[in-house]
């Protein structure tokens, strides 16, 4: 069976400056928490699956289909960065409704998170607090229902009731999709794996049986299959 992502023997380089990698797993469905040191790699490593930096090596699959060759595999996969990226003089509904179209279903509607989030969707993103910006960046990384999400310091700048929510809605979803995120602190949510990045380290550390997470060279003392040691 195909793995929903696959990720084959992926390093980045930075010149001789910063390197990630080589990294390697395969998922299906589940939550991995990507933790590290500030500086480790945890955001390269997001941006190299969705597509925005081109590896130095390596491969990643999303549905058996690369990533960095087809755009069919990059409608996919949503990465939801921690420094907001979308226009300012777009509204919440613009912004979503924008990006379902970027990912072929224009017609999603976005309109259940802005309520559950109390976020006005004709607001203008330029207008919104932070936590307000968060929220409506999440919504346009949910929109048109992406198989993998990336989601890059999940929780930052929410409120308690908001962080609840979410930590609410992330179990649901990865029953269908495969979720990776990072956050700094204590992890509101129940992670299915634990993928610890440290530039030239990639350490799985955990996993939580019943998941679909399969490496391909048993690292003694767990459950993991890893594909290169």
């Amino acid at each position: 069976m195909t793995p929903l992502l696959d990720v084959r023997e992926l390093t980045v380089r930075f010149g001789n400056a910063f390197e990630v990698g080589p990294i390697g797993f395969e998922m299906s469905g589940g939550v991995a928490h990507v933790c590290g040191p500030n500086g480790g790699g945890k955001t390269t490593l997001l941006r190299a699956l969705c597509g925005e930096l081109l590896p130095s090596s390596g491969t990643v699959l999303v549905a058996g289909q690369s990533v960095h060759e087809h755009a069919a595999a990059r409608r996919r996969i949503a990465f939801v960065p921690s420094v907001p990226e979308l226009p300012g003089f777009l509204s919440v509904r613009e912004a979503y409704q924008f990006t379902a179209g970027l990912r072929g279903e224009p017609g999603w509607d976005g309109g259940r998170y802005c309520t559950e989030f109390r976020l006005d969707p004709e607001m203008p993103l330029a207008a919104a607090s932070a936590g307000q910006r968060r929220k409506a960046e999440l919504i346009c990384g949910l929109a048109a229902d992406p198989d993998v999400l990336l989601l890059d310091e999940t929780f930052a700048h929410l409120d308690d009731e908001s962080v609840q929510l979410l930590a609410g809605w992330i179990p649901e979803w990865s029953r269908s999709r495969v979720i990776l995120l990072t956050h700094h602190g204590e992890l509101p949510v129940n992670a299915d794996v634990l993928l610890h990045i440290d530039r030239q380290k990639f350490v799985p550390q955990k996993i939580v049986p019943g998941t679909n997470f399969r490496h391909e060279k048993i690292v003694p003392g767990t459950n993991f299959r890893q594909k290169r040691v």
